[in-house]
């Protein structure tokens, strides 16, 4: 969806998160750097009866965390009174599914309205979140440093451009 660079939060950010919980599939958060989560699998050992040598099959997936760094969010969205929510404690839906889109470098604004990537994590919830930078009176300050996000499932998908 293209949007007015005039009007645009997200128009220096490079990874925009939706939130399909909430309902909307607009940008409810902008951040410029974003780290993948790991997918590992340990094997699982297995001995049979007479054999001498233990066999290997894949054991358990586990996804590692994501982090998603210098950014900024609306403040009268579901993404930001999830963080508050999970932060403060007592809610019981602390889960929620993300969909973060990855701008081309040609595109690195949005404008076009076409990502390059998408992902899609799933259960995750905020396990460390750094609410804004150190101070500094030098410094030009972003709505979130730093959020830490536990993911339970990732699925990446690359769209031809």
């Amino acid at each position: 969806m293209a949007r007015a660079a005039s009007s645009d939060p997200y128009l220096n950010f490079r990874f925009h998160i939706s939130d399909p919980a909430g309902g909307n599939l607009d940008p409810v958060a902008g951040f410029t750097s974003a780290t993948t989560p790991d997918v590992s699998l340990d094997p699982a050992e297995y001995r049979e009866g007479i054999y001498r040598w233990t066999r290997k099959f894949p054991g358990v997936q586990t996804v590692g965390e994501m982090q998603l760094m210098k950014g900024t969010v609306r403040r009268e969205s579901d993404f930001f009174n999830w963080i508050l929510n999970v932060i403060n404690g007592g809610v019981a839906s602390y889960r929620t599914d993300l969909v973060v889109m990855e701008y081309h470098i040609t595109d690195e604004f949005g404008i076009d309205g076409s990502p390059s990537r998408v992902m899609r994590i799933r259960e995750a919830f905020p396990t460390q979140v750094k609410p804004m930078a150190d101070k500094d009176a030098t410094a030009s300050e972003v709505a979130i440093q730093e959020i830490t996000l536990a993911v339970e499932e990732i699925s990446v998908e690359i769209i031809p451009q």
